[in-house]
């Protein structure tokens, strides 16, 4: 196996990349139960130049993936996986140009495809997860613009300014991965790069794909309001136990590889190895910055209060983690055990497709709410009941990652809203025609015998304020079938509302 992998290692990520997204789909019958899945549907219904929450590169991708993919639990768990394939590729590309030998390449992308942000953490395709795939890619469009032996290098300059524009259009926290690239370039032997043109070209494109996008910014205020919100205003105690529980991420998101690498890939005592694992790699400090300087630079800027941190940030800053412990590595042990790590991926794969069976029957058998939440149900009920009683189609759907629920399951096409059509963002397009439509108000889905008389009468009086009729109806939905052995009904209120 290990000399199948070695020759061919793109083969190795798409069997694990096939092979991950058939756990997802035993694990996971729904979409992420936080709605960022749906909310990324939602954005991706126009070609939005901005959103009140994040910049759009992941709902571009996801609106081009739909034209082509059906909007199915399965499809766009195949998106993830294809993000993940993506990421694994950049990391064995990054290696590559970071000129390590090839057992250590392929060794460190196996230990990490056992770290969590690529096992269990990229089934959610939100924004960190899209860092997952674009930050090595855009990486290793640096380590090959400042190459002084890359006999290409302008292109990859190009290709480097279009990627870091790519990356901050997937998320702003990509600047904790530009800036220190940017540092980087003033070190006292790399400073022969300013005098070269790869610099420039990379910033001219840099700037002709993000401009756009920054006098969208400025033009619409929503965006930068969120932005703001992120700042650190919490009490001082809070934010120390944030900062440390960001500075502890690589230890629980990394568990797996790190205790492997410790276990095969050196030797002495338990702290020697860690020290062994942890060194600055010898002659490569670039392998350091892309390493280390995105979490330092976060951990700075959480210290100095400029934003409050969130730990799923952490997700994307290790891609370059366990190329950094592989070049620790002890060169006999790497020879020696490397490839038996390869190779154990024969008994990784069947483990990881138990394991998802294995979860899956612990949560049907212990009514696990989100599990058995009726996601394609509810949209189907909610459609067809009007469909069965009116000739004018539903037009829109609102509100929030509810409503794009529902329409990314509906049996008809209809537009989730983020807000109702007559209070639309300003990032949104207007909806000028919708008191001329029909339309479902969506209120939360929960258990049986739950109160949603509030939302039900805000609603009917949303429609009474706007000449418009309304008809409540409420849904009571079960999931069935070989892998829903329990009966947790839900109730779905609904209100539908259409013109006089």
């Amino acid at each position: 196996m290990f000399k199948t992998f070695s020759s061919r290692p793109a083969l190795f990520v798409v069997i694990h990349c096939f092979v991950w997204w058939i756990m997802i789909l035993i694990a996971k019958p729904n979409l992420d139960r936080y709605g960022d899945m749906a909310e990324v549907y939602a954005w991706s219904q126009h070609w939005l130049a901005g959103s009140s929450k994040h910049p759009q590169f992941l709902p571009w991708m996801a609106k081009i993936w739909f034209l082509v993919a059906p909007k199915t639990v399965a499809s766009i768990y195949l998106l993830s996986a294809v993000n993940l394939a993506v990421a694994m590729l950049g990391i064995l590309a990054l290696g590559r140009a970071l000129r390590l030998g090839e057992l250590q390449v392929l060794v460190a992308l196996a230990l990490g495809a056992l770290a969590f942000p690529y096992l269990t953490l990229a089934d959610k395709l939100n924004m960190n997860a899209i860092c997952l795939s674009i930050w090595p890619w855009t990486a290793w469009a640096f380590v090959k613009a400042t190459s002084e032996r890359s006999e290409r290098r302008m292109l990859h300059a190009a290709l480097f300014g279009l990627l870091a524009g790519l990356s901050m259009l997937s998320k702003y926290y990509s600047i904790v991965l530009i800036l220190p690239l940017f540092a980087f370039t003033f070190l006292s032997n790399q400073r022969w790069i300013w005098r070269a043109a790869t610099p420039w070209v990379a910033i001219a494109v840099y700037l002709a794909v993000t401009t756009p996008h920054i006098l969208w910014l400025m033009a619409h205020q929503d965006a930068i309001a969120y932005a703001r919100e992120q700042a650190g205003d919490d009490p001082t105690g809070k934010r120390l136990y944030y900062i440390a529980k960001f500075i502890a991420a690589p230890l629980f998101y990394w568990p797996i590889p790190f205790i492997l690498a410790g276990l095969f890939l050196v030797k002495g005592s338990f702290l020697s190895r860690c020290a062994r694992l942890a060194r600055l790699p010898r002659d490569n400090a670039l392998l350091g910055v892309l390493a280390l300087g995105p979490w330092l630079l976060t951990l700075f800027f959480a210290v100095v209060g400029l934003v409050e941190l969130s730990t799923p940030w952490a997700i994307p800053i290790g891609f370059a983690f366990m190329l950094y412990g592989i070049a620790n590595a002890d060169p006999r042990l790497l020879q020696k055990n490397g490839p038996k790590i390869i190779a154990a991926f024969r008994f990784i794969w069947p483990i990881m497709l138990v394991g998802s069976v294995i979860a899956a029957t612990m949560d049907a058998y212990s009514d696990n709410v989100n599990y058995y939440r009726p996601e394609q149900e509810q949209a189907v009920a909610a459609v067809d009941h009007w469909n069965a009683r009116h000739d004018m189609p539903l037009s829109w759907v609102s509100s929030g990652n509810l409503a794009a629920m529902i329409a990314f399951f509906s049996p008809t096409p209809i537009e989730a809203l983020p807000t109702p059509p007559d209070a639309l963002p300003s990032y949104y397009p207007e909806r000028a025609n919708w008191r001329n439509e029909a339309g479902i108000i969506a209120c939360p889905v929960e258990v049986e015998g739950s109160d949603a008389s509030d939302c039900i009468g805000e609603a009917k009086a949303w429609a009474s304020l706007h000449g418009l009729q309304s008809e409540e109806v409420t849904f009571t939905i079960a999931r069935s079938g070989i892998r829903f052995p329990r009966t947790l009904p839900f109730q779905m209120p609904v209100v539908y509302v259409w013109p006089r």
